[in-house]
């Protein structure tokens, strides 16, 4: 026998087996229409519920799925029953993972549902695309403000990038590898972030640096304690390096040394230091010399600085010249003597040649 004959006597059995009339029969069948993920199935059944109605078509649910009507709800004949399978969605946002489990057929229909919008997003699918019942997987990428501090300047973005890297070329913000940036380049960015350059410069010279000298002191017993002279002068040497100078945004920030080499040596200065104990009085000539007023005489002459000079060759408190200064029995330069010495030697001057040693300030000696 063929199905349809096989299909009619079974009905025909069923019906004389209820003890039904064919009239009976035709009034409990219904024809319900099921649209399962949006492909409609007509279903005859004898049941008196959705859910009888999804277990005779063996069309199975769970408590993700979509079913409209609810399972409980009474059908009749024509009735529709609407089946929605979930299915995974699952969201790269920013590199962030999230799953969501959705009855919706398309990623946009999923985005409404879920309440999200992603305006202006790059998305690896677009809205119009649909969602199988093994899922989906979409990498998004949000529209982010971003502002970039560079070589003076502001510039401000609004882009769905994902790092910094990414931020700095949508920004046209050009970048080579001695710049510093921060955060790093592969750093991901929020919305909000402020991305930082520095520009370094860094460059190589050779450069003259001077070798300070030392000043050697030498003992001499011939000569008093507070007695002092420069045997020789100091000469500085000179030394070249080779330098690297680092510059943040045009300022020098560091200077390292790669190499250097001794051009010239430095020359030690070297002071002859008396060692003799002056007699008691050694600053005293004795008489009414003592009891004039150096200090007056001094302070007209060199304003009482020691170390006074004169470019026309006149040295010290009271302005000694060099032959004077060896004829009262001086060593060396005045300067190079203490107070003490000097006023001790401007007695022994005056002694013997009076107050006119000094023409313009001689007077104050008796002030």
């Amino acid at each position: 026998m063929h199905k349809k004959g096989l299909i009619g006597a079974v009905g025909i059995a069923v019906v004389g087996a209820l003890g039904l009339s064919g009239a009976a029969y035709a009034t409990l069948d219904k024809a319900v229409t099921v649209s399962v993920d949006g492909k409609d199935r007509t279903v005859h059944t004898f049941g008196s519920s959705v859910a009888d109605v999804l277990q005779a078509a063996e069309i199975p649910v769970s408590d993700r799925d979509l079913v409209a009507p609810g399972p409980s709800t009474k059908i009749t004949d024509g009735s529709r029953i609407a089946v929605r399978y979930s299915r995974p969605l699952t969201l790269m946002v920013d590199g962030r993972k999230q799953t969501h489990w959705v009855t919706a057929l398309s990623v946009g229909e999923a985005f409404n549902d879920l309440g999200v919008r992603f305006a202006g997003a790059k998305m690896s699918a677009s809205r119009s695309v649909g969602i199988g019942r093994k899922g989906l997987g979409v990498d998004v990428r949000t529209v982010k403000r971003i502002v970039v501090k560079h070589d003076g300047t502001r510039t401000g973005i609004s882009a769905p990038v994902l790092t910094v890297e990414e931020a700095l070329a949508a920004a046209k913000v050009k970048i080579d590898a001695d710049d510093r940036i921060r955060p790093a380049l592969s750093t991901m960015v929020d919305d909000g972030v402020t991305i930082s350059i520095n520009r370094i410069d860094t460059r190589t010279r050779q450069i003259t640096v001077a070798i300070p000298y030392k000043t050697v002191r030498k003992e001499d017993s011939s000569m008093y304690d507070d007695q002092s002279k420069v045997e020789r002068s100091g000469e500085r040497g000179t030394k070249a390096q080779v330098v690297r100078i680092v510059y943040v945004d045009g300022k020098k920030a560091s200077t390292k040394v790669l190499s250097q080499r001794v051009v010239s040596k430095p020359v030690d200065k070297v002071v002859v230091v008396g060692t003799k104990e002056r007699p008691s009085g050694g600053g005293s000539v004795g008489g009414s010399v003592d009891s004039l007023n150096w200090a007056a005489l001094a302070d007209c002459e060199s304003s009482g600085n020691p170390d006074a000079v004169n470019p026309a060759g006149y040295y010290g408190l009271y302005q000694f010249s060099l032959s004077t200064w060896e004829s009262v029995g001086g060593s060396g330069n005045p300067v190079d003597n203490s107070s003490a010495e000097q006023t001790y030697r401007a007695k022994l001057l005056y002694q013997r040649s009076g107050a006119g040693q000094w023409p313009v300030c001689g007077s104050r000696l008796f002030s």
